[in-house]
Protein backbone atom coordinates (compact mmCIF):
# COMPACT_ATOMS: atom_id res chain seq x y z
CA UNK A 1 0.00 0.00 0.00
CA UNK A 2 2.15 2.61 -1.06
CA UNK A 3 1.60 6.21 0.78
CA UNK A 4 2.16 9.67 -0.67
CA UNK A 5 1.65 12.87 0.97
CA UNK A 6 0.54 16.09 -1.11
CA UNK A 7 0.14 19.75 0.58
CA UNK A 8 -1.30 23.01 -0.82
CA UNK A 9 0.05 26.15 0.05
CA UNK A 10 -2.69 28.51 -0.04
CA UNK A 11 -3.44 32.37 -0.28
CA UNK A 12 -5.50 31.95 3.50
CA UNK A 13 -4.87 27.66 4.15
CA UNK A 14 -2.43 25.38 3.87
CA UNK A 15 -4.18 21.98 3.47
CA UNK A 16 -2.48 18.31 2.76
CA UNK A 17 -3.59 14.67 2.84
CA UNK A 18 -1.85 11.59 3.01
CA UNK A 19 -3.09 8.65 0.37
CA UNK A 20 -2.83 5.76 -0.13
CA UNK A 21 -2.86 3.79 -3.91
CA UNK A 22 -5.12 0.71 -3.71
CA UNK A 23 -6.09 -1.76 -6.10
CA UNK A 24 -4.82 -3.30 -9.17
CA UNK A 25 -2.66 -1.18 -11.63
CA UNK A 26 -5.58 -0.65 -14.44
CA UNK A 27 -8.30 0.34 -11.68
CA UNK A 28 -5.89 1.74 -8.98
CA UNK A 29 -7.43 4.78 -6.86
CA UNK A 30 -6.16 6.85 -4.17
CA UNK A 31 -7.93 6.23 -0.66
CA UNK A 32 -8.23 9.38 2.43
CA UNK A 33 -6.07 8.19 5.11
CA UNK A 34 -5.81 11.40 7.25
CA UNK A 35 -6.74 15.67 6.21
CA UNK A 36 -5.01 18.60 7.80
CA UNK A 37 -5.09 22.16 7.58
CA UNK A 38 -4.06 25.18 8.82
CA UNK A 39 -4.04 28.82 8.52
CA UNK A 40 -1.29 29.73 5.98
CA UNK A 41 2.13 30.76 7.86
CA UNK A 42 2.58 34.32 5.58
CA UNK A 43 5.14 35.45 6.85
CA UNK A 44 7.28 31.69 6.45
CA UNK A 45 5.10 29.29 4.76
CA UNK A 46 7.87 27.01 5.68
CA UNK A 47 6.15 26.32 9.34
CA UNK A 48 2.28 25.66 8.23
CA UNK A 49 3.54 23.58 5.78
CA UNK A 50 5.79 21.17 8.57
CA UNK A 51 2.48 21.18 11.09
CA UNK A 52 0.50 19.81 8.03
CA UNK A 53 2.79 17.57 7.08
CA UNK A 54 3.97 16.27 10.71
CA UNK A 55 0.02 15.96 11.48
CA UNK A 56 -0.57 13.90 8.42
CA UNK A 57 2.37 11.37 9.09
CA UNK A 58 1.45 11.19 12.76
CA UNK A 59 -2.30 9.66 11.37
CA UNK A 60 -0.35 7.33 8.89
CA UNK A 61 1.10 3.74 9.13
CA UNK A 62 4.66 5.41 9.52
CA UNK A 63 7.35 6.36 7.13
CA UNK A 64 8.46 8.98 5.14
CA UNK A 65 5.96 9.24 1.98
CA UNK A 66 7.20 11.24 -0.97
CA UNK A 67 5.52 14.38 -0.86
CA UNK A 68 4.19 16.73 -3.98
CA UNK A 69 3.24 20.15 -3.16
CA UNK A 70 1.57 23.04 -4.62
CA UNK A 71 1.95 26.46 -3.41
CA UNK A 72 -0.15 29.82 -4.34
CA UNK A 73 0.85 32.47 -1.54
CA UNK A 74 1.33 34.51 -3.43
CA UNK A 75 -0.98 34.86 -5.75
CA UNK A 76 0.80 33.49 -8.69
CA UNK A 77 3.26 35.26 -10.84
CA UNK A 78 2.17 38.74 -11.98
CA UNK A 79 2.44 38.60 -15.75
CA UNK A 80 1.81 41.99 -18.20
CA UNK A 81 0.98 40.79 -21.36
CA UNK A 82 2.02 42.33 -24.66
CA UNK A 83 0.75 41.59 -27.95
CA UNK A 84 -0.24 44.03 -30.99
CA UNK A 85 -3.46 43.60 -32.42
CA UNK A 86 -6.15 42.39 -29.82
CA UNK A 87 -7.82 39.66 -31.00
CA UNK A 88 -4.89 37.61 -32.06
CA UNK A 89 -1.07 38.33 -30.07
CA UNK A 90 -2.50 40.04 -27.34
CA UNK A 91 -5.17 37.09 -27.06
CA UNK A 92 -2.66 34.59 -27.32
CA UNK A 93 -0.29 36.31 -24.73
CA UNK A 94 -3.35 36.31 -22.09
CA UNK A 95 -4.52 32.80 -22.55
CA UNK A 96 -0.60 31.76 -22.51
CA UNK A 97 -0.07 33.35 -19.05
CA UNK A 98 -3.35 32.02 -17.69
CA UNK A 99 -2.33 29.06 -18.40
CA UNK A 100 0.79 28.86 -17.26
CA UNK A 101 -0.37 29.68 -13.28
CA UNK A 102 0.22 33.07 -14.15
CA UNK A 103 -2.45 36.11 -13.25
CA UNK A 104 -2.33 38.46 -15.84
CA UNK A 105 -1.90 41.93 -13.86
CA UNK A 106 -2.47 44.14 -17.18
CA UNK A 107 -2.78 43.91 -21.16
CA UNK A 108 -1.23 46.51 -23.67
CA UNK A 109 -1.43 46.40 -27.57
CA UNK A 110 -0.09 48.23 -30.22
CA UNK A 111 3.16 50.65 -29.77
CA UNK A 112 3.47 51.62 -26.11
CA UNK A 113 2.69 55.05 -24.90
CA UNK A 114 3.84 56.94 -22.16
CA UNK A 115 0.79 56.35 -20.06
CA UNK A 116 1.13 52.26 -20.58
CA UNK A 117 4.67 52.77 -19.44
CA UNK A 118 3.59 54.39 -16.14
CA UNK A 119 1.23 51.83 -15.62
CA UNK A 120 3.66 48.67 -15.98
CA UNK A 121 6.60 51.02 -13.79
CA UNK A 122 3.72 51.48 -10.80
CA UNK A 123 2.82 47.53 -11.17
CA UNK A 124 5.88 46.19 -11.63
CA UNK A 125 5.47 43.04 -12.74
CA UNK A 126 7.39 39.42 -12.14
CA UNK A 127 7.00 38.65 -15.77
CA UNK A 128 6.70 40.98 -19.04
CA UNK A 129 5.28 38.43 -21.81
CA UNK A 130 6.36 40.23 -25.23
CA UNK A 131 4.70 39.04 -28.41
CA UNK A 132 3.75 40.33 -31.62
CA UNK A 133 3.51 39.46 -35.13
CA UNK A 134 3.45 36.21 -36.88
CA UNK A 135 6.98 34.24 -38.08
CA UNK A 136 8.28 37.05 -40.78
CA UNK A 137 5.43 39.19 -40.20
CA UNK A 138 5.49 42.84 -38.46
CA UNK A 139 8.56 43.88 -36.77
CA UNK A 140 7.73 47.39 -36.13
CA UNK A 141 5.55 47.38 -33.01
CA UNK A 142 7.81 44.51 -31.13
CA UNK A 143 10.95 46.31 -32.02
CA UNK A 144 9.34 50.08 -30.67
CA UNK A 145 7.68 48.45 -27.51
CA UNK A 146 11.64 46.57 -26.80
CA UNK A 147 13.30 49.74 -26.98
CA UNK A 148 11.07 51.55 -24.66
CA UNK A 149 10.97 48.84 -22.14
CA UNK A 150 15.02 48.71 -22.41
CA UNK A 151 14.63 52.47 -20.78
CA UNK A 152 12.66 51.53 -17.82
CA UNK A 153 14.50 51.44 -14.62
CA UNK A 154 11.83 50.54 -12.64
CA UNK A 155 11.13 47.24 -14.49
CA UNK A 156 15.02 46.39 -14.30
CA UNK A 157 15.56 45.24 -11.10
CA UNK A 158 12.07 43.04 -10.60
CA UNK A 159 10.88 41.80 -13.90
CA UNK A 160 11.60 39.33 -16.22
CA UNK A 161 11.26 39.20 -20.11
CA UNK A 162 9.86 36.68 -21.87
CA UNK A 163 9.93 36.92 -25.54
CA UNK A 164 7.42 35.37 -27.67
CA UNK A 165 7.16 37.27 -30.62
CA UNK A 166 7.84 37.35 -34.61
CA UNK A 167 11.33 34.64 -34.24
CA UNK A 168 13.10 36.87 -37.01
CA UNK A 169 13.75 39.33 -33.88
CA UNK A 170 14.46 36.98 -31.50
CA UNK A 171 18.31 38.01 -31.31
CA UNK A 172 18.09 41.39 -31.86
CA UNK A 173 15.53 41.61 -28.57
CA UNK A 174 16.87 39.60 -26.60
CA UNK A 175 20.93 41.67 -26.89
CA UNK A 176 18.40 44.32 -26.61
CA UNK A 177 17.17 43.63 -23.13
CA UNK A 178 20.22 41.78 -22.01
CA UNK A 179 22.58 45.37 -22.66
CA UNK A 180 20.01 47.44 -20.70
CA UNK A 181 20.63 44.79 -17.87
CA UNK A 182 17.54 43.18 -17.97
CA UNK A 183 16.77 39.36 -16.87
CA UNK A 184 15.13 37.94 -20.04
CA UNK A 185 14.51 34.72 -22.25
CA UNK A 186 13.50 33.50 -25.22
CA UNK A 187 10.79 31.06 -26.59
CA UNK A 188 8.74 29.76 -29.60
CA UNK A 189 6.19 32.68 -31.04
CA UNK A 190 2.87 31.76 -29.70
CA UNK A 191 1.22 33.00 -32.64
CA UNK A 192 3.98 31.69 -35.25
CA UNK A 193 1.03 31.68 -38.02
CA UNK A 194 -2.62 33.26 -38.44
CA UNK A 195 -5.29 30.84 -36.42
CA UNK A 196 -2.10 29.03 -34.95
CA UNK A 197 -1.71 29.54 -31.25
CA UNK A 198 1.36 27.64 -29.86
CA UNK A 199 1.82 28.96 -25.95
CA UNK A 200 3.94 25.75 -24.39
CA UNK A 201 7.32 26.92 -25.20
CA UNK A 202 6.55 30.41 -23.24
CA UNK A 203 4.33 28.80 -20.83
CA UNK A 204 7.43 26.74 -20.01
CA UNK A 205 9.65 29.62 -19.19
CA UNK A 206 6.64 31.38 -16.97
CA UNK A 207 7.03 28.09 -14.82
CA UNK A 208 10.70 28.26 -14.81
CA UNK A 209 10.59 31.93 -13.33
CA UNK A 210 7.85 31.00 -10.95
CA UNK A 211 10.13 28.53 -9.50
CA UNK A 212 13.06 30.64 -9.39
CA UNK A 213 11.13 33.75 -8.01
CA UNK A 214 8.30 31.96 -5.24
CA UNK A 215 10.84 28.89 -4.07
CA UNK A 216 12.33 32.42 -2.75
CA UNK A 217 9.91 33.76 -0.86
CA UNK A 218 9.22 33.12 2.72
CA UNK A 219 10.32 29.97 3.42
CA UNK A 220 9.40 27.52 0.35
CA UNK A 221 13.07 27.20 -0.48
CA UNK A 222 12.99 25.42 2.68
CA UNK A 223 10.20 23.26 1.88
CA UNK A 224 12.38 22.42 -1.86
CA UNK A 225 15.05 21.49 0.68
CA UNK A 226 13.15 19.32 2.62
CA UNK A 227 11.12 17.53 0.03
CA UNK A 228 13.55 17.41 -3.27
CA UNK A 229 11.36 18.56 -5.15
CA UNK A 230 9.77 21.83 -6.74
CA UNK A 231 6.05 23.50 -6.27
CA UNK A 232 3.92 23.50 -8.75
CA UNK A 233 1.65 26.44 -9.03
CA UNK A 234 -1.80 25.55 -7.83
CA UNK A 235 -3.54 26.85 -11.22
CA UNK A 236 -0.93 25.21 -13.06
CA UNK A 237 -1.69 21.89 -10.83
CA UNK A 238 -5.35 22.07 -11.44
CA UNK A 239 -4.78 22.71 -15.19
CA UNK A 240 -2.83 19.03 -15.66
CA UNK A 241 -5.71 17.35 -13.68
CA UNK A 242 -8.30 19.06 -15.93
CA UNK A 243 -6.03 18.12 -18.94
CA UNK A 244 -5.61 14.58 -17.61
CA UNK A 245 -9.59 13.71 -17.09
CA UNK A 246 -9.63 14.98 -20.70
CA UNK A 247 -7.39 12.23 -21.70
CA UNK A 248 -8.49 9.87 -19.41
CA UNK A 249 -11.92 10.41 -19.54
CA UNK A 250 -13.33 11.37 -22.52
CA UNK A 251 -16.46 9.74 -21.58
CA UNK A 252 -17.27 12.46 -19.00
CA UNK A 253 -17.81 14.82 -21.89
CA UNK A 254 -17.50 18.59 -21.27
CA UNK A 255 -17.45 20.37 -18.85
CA UNK A 256 -16.08 23.40 -16.70
CA UNK A 257 -14.54 23.65 -13.22
CA UNK A 258 -14.72 26.41 -11.36
CA UNK A 259 -12.19 26.87 -8.11
CA UNK A 260 -12.96 29.07 -5.67
CA UNK A 261 -10.29 30.61 -2.98
CA UNK A 262 -10.21 33.38 -0.51
CA UNK A 263 -8.26 36.09 -3.19
CA UNK A 264 -9.18 34.28 -6.59
CA UNK A 265 -11.76 32.43 -8.14
CA UNK A 266 -10.29 30.50 -11.52
CA UNK A 267 -12.40 28.93 -13.94
CA UNK A 268 -11.05 25.74 -16.42
CA UNK A 269 -13.14 25.08 -19.18
CA UNK A 270 -13.03 21.38 -21.84
CA UNK A 271 -15.19 22.05 -24.58
CA UNK A 272 -14.78 22.43 -28.41
CA UNK A 273 -14.62 26.06 -29.97
CA UNK A 274 -17.71 24.44 -32.38
CA UNK A 275 -17.83 27.06 -35.47
CA UNK A 276 -19.67 26.81 -38.29
CA UNK A 277 -23.40 27.73 -37.17
CA UNK A 278 -25.33 29.50 -39.66
CA UNK A 279 -26.07 33.29 -39.29
CA UNK A 280 -23.15 33.57 -36.45
CA UNK A 281 -20.19 35.51 -37.53
CA UNK A 282 -17.03 34.72 -35.65
CA UNK A 283 -14.52 37.06 -34.48
CA UNK A 284 -10.95 36.72 -33.39
CA UNK A 285 -8.32 33.04 -32.87
CA UNK A 286 -10.10 30.43 -32.29
CA UNK A 287 -10.28 29.46 -28.40
CA UNK A 288 -8.12 26.45 -26.68
CA UNK A 289 -10.19 23.43 -26.07
CA UNK A 290 -8.76 23.31 -22.41
CA UNK A 291 -8.65 27.25 -21.30
CA UNK A 292 -7.94 28.46 -18.09
CA UNK A 293 -8.99 32.82 -16.51
CA UNK A 294 -8.25 33.70 -13.30
CA UNK A 295 -10.07 36.77 -11.38
CA UNK A 296 -7.81 38.25 -8.49
CA UNK A 297 -10.71 40.66 -7.29
CA UNK A 298 -13.03 37.64 -7.23
CA UNK A 299 -12.60 35.53 -3.67
CA UNK A 300 -14.47 34.52 -0.78
CA UNK A 301 -11.40 36.16 1.89
CA UNK A 302 -8.78 38.49 0.60
CA UNK A 303 -10.89 39.78 -2.03
CA UNK A 304 -14.38 40.20 -0.19
CA UNK A 305 -14.64 43.88 -0.69
CA UNK A 306 -14.65 43.45 -4.82
CA UNK A 307 -16.91 40.19 -4.49
CA UNK A 308 -19.41 42.43 -2.16
CA UNK A 309 -19.34 45.32 -5.14
CA UNK A 310 -19.86 42.42 -7.60
CA UNK A 311 -22.75 41.14 -5.45
CA UNK A 312 -24.62 44.40 -4.87
CA UNK A 313 -27.10 44.43 -8.12
CA UNK A 314 -28.53 41.61 -6.88
CA UNK A 315 -29.36 42.30 -3.21
CA UNK A 316 -32.10 44.41 -1.79
CA UNK A 317 -30.21 47.32 0.07
CA UNK A 318 -30.61 46.07 3.70
CA UNK A 319 -29.11 42.67 2.09
CA UNK A 320 -26.31 44.95 0.95
CA UNK A 321 -25.77 46.40 4.53
CA UNK A 322 -25.19 43.15 5.90
CA UNK A 323 -23.26 42.18 3.63
CA UNK A 324 -20.82 45.38 4.23
CA UNK A 325 -20.60 44.55 7.83
CA UNK A 326 -19.69 41.08 7.42
CA UNK A 327 -17.42 41.93 4.47
CA UNK A 328 -16.27 44.25 7.22
CA UNK A 329 -15.08 41.41 9.92
CA UNK A 330 -13.50 39.73 7.35
CA UNK A 331 -10.83 42.35 6.55
CA UNK A 332 -9.76 42.42 9.82
CA UNK A 333 -9.77 38.59 9.98
CA UNK A 334 -9.37 36.75 6.59
CA UNK A 335 -9.33 33.37 8.39
CA UNK A 336 -13.20 33.67 9.92
CA UNK A 337 -15.68 30.83 9.01
CA UNK A 338 -19.02 31.50 9.38
CA UNK A 339 -20.67 30.20 12.17
CA UNK A 340 -24.28 32.05 12.07
CA UNK A 341 -26.83 31.90 9.63
CA UNK A 342 -26.48 35.30 8.50
CA UNK A 343 -22.97 34.75 7.97
CA UNK A 344 -23.29 31.87 6.15
CA UNK A 345 -25.90 33.30 4.03
CA UNK A 346 -23.45 36.26 3.09
CA UNK A 347 -20.70 33.52 2.32
CA UNK A 348 -23.85 32.49 -0.34
CA UNK A 349 -23.92 35.87 -2.05
CA UNK A 350 -20.12 36.19 -2.05
CA UNK A 351 -19.56 32.86 -3.93
CA UNK A 352 -22.82 33.60 -6.06
CA UNK A 353 -21.05 37.33 -6.72
CA UNK A 354 -17.56 35.18 -7.74
CA UNK A 355 -19.14 32.65 -10.09
CA UNK A 356 -21.42 34.88 -11.83
CA UNK A 357 -18.94 37.02 -12.68
CA UNK A 358 -15.68 34.81 -13.16
CA UNK A 359 -17.94 32.73 -15.68
CA UNK A 360 -18.91 36.05 -17.72
CA UNK A 361 -15.58 36.87 -18.21
CA UNK A 362 -14.41 33.71 -19.10
CA UNK A 363 -17.75 32.89 -21.43
CA UNK A 364 -18.08 34.23 -24.59
CA UNK A 365 -20.90 36.36 -26.30
CA UNK A 366 -23.09 37.02 -28.85
CA UNK A 367 -23.77 40.47 -30.33
CA UNK A 368 -27.20 40.80 -32.27
CA UNK A 369 -26.42 42.54 -35.35
CA UNK A 370 -29.01 43.13 -38.67
CA UNK A 371 -27.77 42.74 -41.68
CA UNK A 372 -29.76 41.87 -45.27
CA UNK A 373 -29.90 38.49 -44.56
CA UNK A 374 -31.68 39.13 -41.09
CA UNK A 375 -30.64 38.50 -37.94
CA UNK A 376 -27.04 37.82 -37.36
CA UNK A 377 -25.06 37.04 -34.24
CA UNK A 378 -21.18 37.82 -34.01
CA UNK A 379 -19.52 35.77 -31.45
CA UNK A 380 -16.31 36.77 -29.51
CA UNK A 381 -14.81 34.59 -27.30
CA UNK A 382 -15.73 30.30 -26.00
CA UNK A 383 -19.23 29.07 -26.56
CA UNK A 384 -19.85 27.49 -23.15
CA UNK A 385 -23.58 26.43 -23.72
CA UNK A 386 -23.29 23.11 -24.35
CA UNK A 387 -20.84 21.99 -21.23
CA UNK A 388 -23.07 19.17 -19.48
CA UNK A 389 -21.04 19.51 -16.02
CA UNK A 390 -20.19 22.26 -13.79
CA UNK A 391 -17.57 21.06 -11.21
CA UNK A 392 -17.24 23.74 -7.88
CA UNK A 393 -14.25 23.10 -6.09
CA UNK A 394 -12.25 25.35 -3.15
CA UNK A 395 -12.80 25.86 0.40
CA UNK A 396 -16.49 27.22 0.13
CA UNK A 397 -17.87 25.21 -3.03
CA UNK A 398 -16.57 22.06 -1.83
CA UNK A 399 -18.15 23.07 2.13
CA UNK A 400 -21.51 23.78 1.21
CA UNK A 401 -23.99 21.27 0.30
CA UNK A 402 -26.97 24.04 -0.46
CA UNK A 403 -25.14 26.44 -2.62
CA UNK A 404 -26.67 26.77 -6.08
CA UNK A 405 -25.15 27.87 -9.04
CA UNK A 406 -27.98 28.29 -11.37
CA UNK A 407 -29.43 30.58 -8.91
CA UNK A 408 -26.41 32.96 -9.21
CA UNK A 409 -26.39 32.54 -13.28
CA UNK A 410 -30.27 32.65 -12.96
CA UNK A 411 -31.46 35.88 -15.92
CA UNK A 412 -27.78 36.54 -17.10
CA UNK A 413 -28.78 35.12 -20.61
CA UNK A 414 -31.89 37.00 -21.53
CA UNK A 415 -33.28 36.58 -25.30
CA UNK A 416 -34.07 40.03 -25.98
CA UNK A 417 -30.47 41.19 -24.86
CA UNK A 418 -28.48 42.68 -27.66
CA UNK A 419 -25.34 41.21 -25.98
CA UNK A 420 -25.66 37.40 -25.03
CA UNK A 421 -23.47 35.74 -22.34
CA UNK A 422 -22.68 32.18 -23.91
CA UNK A 423 -22.35 30.75 -20.41
CA UNK A 424 -23.76 27.22 -19.44
CA UNK A 425 -27.51 26.70 -19.23
CA UNK A 426 -28.19 22.88 -18.34
CA UNK A 427 -25.80 21.18 -16.44
CA UNK A 428 -25.08 19.12 -13.40
CA UNK A 429 -23.75 20.54 -10.56
CA UNK A 430 -21.03 18.45 -9.11
CA UNK A 431 -19.12 19.30 -5.59
CA UNK A 432 -15.46 18.54 -4.97
CA UNK A 433 -16.90 17.33 -1.42
CA UNK A 434 -13.22 16.59 -0.09
CA UNK A 435 -11.48 19.31 -1.65
CA UNK A 436 -9.21 17.05 -3.07
CA UNK A 437 -8.53 18.26 -6.85
CA UNK A 438 -6.10 20.55 -5.78
CA UNK A 439 -4.30 17.70 -4.53
CA UNK A 440 -4.58 15.09 -7.16
CA UNK A 441 -3.57 17.69 -9.47
CA UNK A 442 0.33 17.66 -7.80
CA UNK A 443 -0.06 13.91 -8.84
CA UNK A 444 -0.58 14.15 -12.24
CA UNK A 445 2.78 13.99 -12.99
CA UNK A 446 3.85 10.58 -11.79
CA UNK A 447 -0.03 8.90 -11.16
CA UNK A 448 -1.75 10.10 -14.07
CA UNK A 449 -4.48 7.68 -13.98
CA UNK A 450 -5.42 7.25 -10.64
CA UNK A 451 -5.60 10.31 -9.94
CA UNK A 452 -8.40 11.27 -12.52
CA UNK A 453 -9.97 7.80 -11.39
CA UNK A 454 -9.87 9.41 -7.48
CA UNK A 455 -10.71 13.08 -8.81
CA UNK A 456 -14.12 11.14 -10.81
CA UNK A 457 -15.09 9.12 -7.68
CA UNK A 458 -14.78 11.96 -5.26
CA UNK A 459 -17.74 14.31 -7.23
CA UNK A 460 -20.72 14.17 -5.13
CA UNK A 461 -23.77 15.08 -7.45
CA UNK A 462 -25.51 18.26 -6.03
CA UNK A 463 -28.21 19.73 -8.41
CA UNK A 464 -29.00 19.92 -11.85
CA UNK A 465 -29.45 23.48 -13.37
CA UNK A 466 -32.33 23.39 -16.34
Amino acid sequence: MPCVLTVDVGSTFTKGALLALEGPEDEAVFRVLSRASTPTTVDHLARGFQDVCDRLKAAGPGGEPPVYFSSSAKGGLAIAALGIVPELTLKSARLTALSAGGRVTSVHAYKLSSRDVQELERQRPDILLLAGGTDGGNETYVRHNARVLTGCEGLRERTTVVYAGNQVLTDEVVDLFTQAGFDVRSAPNILPEMDCVCPEGARERIREVFLQRIVKGKGLDEIVARTGRAPNPTPYAVLQLVEAISRQAPEFGEFLLVDMGGATTDVYSCCRDQRGAERVVYRGLPEPRIKRTVEGDLGMRVSAASAARAAEPDLEPEEADVLAEYVGQLTQNPGLLASTPIQQECDRWLAGACLKQALLRHAGTHRRVFTAAGETFVQTGKDLRSVSRVIGSGGYLSQDAGFEPGRALRGVAGDQAETLPLVPQNFDYLRDEGYLLPLLGNLVCDYEEPAVRTALSCLVATSTTA
